[in-house]
């Protein structure tokens, strides 16, 4: 009876001092990962080892480990940098050759990893992959011969690359800056054309690019894409008989900072582009507001706007020039009346946080947009 009492006050204890540390926030979790040696479960009748529940009972720089026969403070393994070769050996060599074993990277000298070979587990200088990316292989199949096994056999910047059969050192494939240019031929065309093709951008001279041009890839001067964003087109309020012409096939075609834009009806023409004023558009429609027919769009983007003011969407869906709203710094508090207090409170309803005074901010309070202090995050 006594015993029982004891081991009650001392489970008390005990969980009482484990409750204690984790409000105090103690971190139970040395850094590291525990090796992956363990005993044979036949040894574990004769070997002797100080037990450990968590990493709490070890030393600093000591995790509480698995040893197969139970938990043992233990040091834990290094993970180096770099990845294993991917160097195998075949089964059948796997009786007569002699390597030195390891468990993890730990049992490695230098920078060498534990890597493993099909036959088991062998230190290993890890491999470098080389930027860039291989070429891609223009005519049929190579040697079929494995000349590298990966980047770190081949010299200088080559990459080991495949040739259709087997590997060797190669040069690797730049891409060349720029985006290609969005001209086609038309399908008819292609048997009556002639040029010269390509199969990537270092196939292309100076700064040109290896471009589809409808019928093949071909080496082109790059497109260049210049600032701004295009003028919307409204489609639906022209009826178009046939398709404008393209007048321009990318923004290098067009004049000063003009870009190459899409018509209304299908075509490409250079337009100035349209500027992105500061602000943001009011709320104009929260749902309460009963639409007969669409507003005008009476205009397209800020840039038609005067002074600072924005093309906003208007509460029937149309487009009008509006004063954008500021919002004003902080967040709403996410505190909420139940939708039953609904039809009991009163408050003074806002539309943005321009209606706010001071630093307040129009927030939803679960029944509508009030005015109220931000909260601190």
């Amino acid at each position: 009876m006594t015993a029982r009492v004891y081991c009650a006050v001392l489970l008390c204890l005990s969980g009482c001092l484990s409750t204690t540390e984790a409000a105090l926030g103690r971190n139970t979790a040395n850094p590291g990962v525990c090796p992956s040696t363990k005993y044979e479960a036949e040894e574990c009748a004769w070997i002797r080892f100080v037990s450990c529940v968590d990493d709490s009972d070890c030393a600093k720089n000591e995790k509480c480990c698995s040893n197969g026969c139970g938990l043992q403070c233990m040091a834990p393994v290094t993970v180096k940098p770099g990845v294993c070769p991917s160097t195998k050996y075949e089964a059948r060599v796997c009786s007569w050759i002699r390597f030195g074993l390891c468990a993890d990277d730990s049992d490695c000298p230098d920078n060498e990893k534990c890597c493993t070979t099909w036959c088991g587990l062998e230190c290993m200088p890890p491999i470098t992959a080389k930027p860039g990316m291989c070429p891609r292989i223009k005519f049929g199949a190579g040697v079929c011969a494995e000349y590298c096994a990966n980047d770190s056999d081949c010299p200088n910047n080559e990459k080991c690359c495949s040739n259709g059969c087997g590997h060797k050192c190669t040069a690797p494939y730049t891409a060349k800056p720029g985006v290609c240019p969005s001209r086609k031929y038309e399908v008819a065309m292609c048997a009556l054309i002639r040029f010269v093709s390509c199969a990537d951008d270092s196939d292309c001279a100076k700064n040109e690019k290896c471009c589809s041009n409808g019928c093949g890839l071909q080496c082109m001067a790059p497109a260049t894409v210049k600032p701004g964003v295009c003028p919307r087109t409204n489609g639906e309020v022209v009826r178009c008989s046939k398709k404008d012409e393209e007048l321009c096939a990318g923004d290098s075609d067009c004049p000063k900072n003009q870009k190459c834009c899409g018509t209304a009806c299908g075509g490409l023409q250079c337009m100035a582009p349209v500027t992105a004023k500061l602000g943001v558009c009011p709320i104009t429609n929260d749902g309460t507001i009963m639409c007969i027919k669409k507003d005008e769009e009476l205009c397209a983007g800020d840039s038609e706007c005067p002074k600072n003011q924005k093309c906003c969407g208007t509460a029937c869906g149309g487009l009008q020039c509006m004063a954008p709203v500021t919002v004003k710094p902080g967040v709403c508090p996410s505190r909420k009346y139940k939708a039953e207090e609904c039809a009991l409170i009163r408050f003074v309803s806002c539309a943005n946080d321009s209606d706010c005074g001071n630093n307040e901010k129009c927030c939803s309070n679960g029944c509508g947009l009030q005015c109220m202090a931000p909260v601190k995050v």
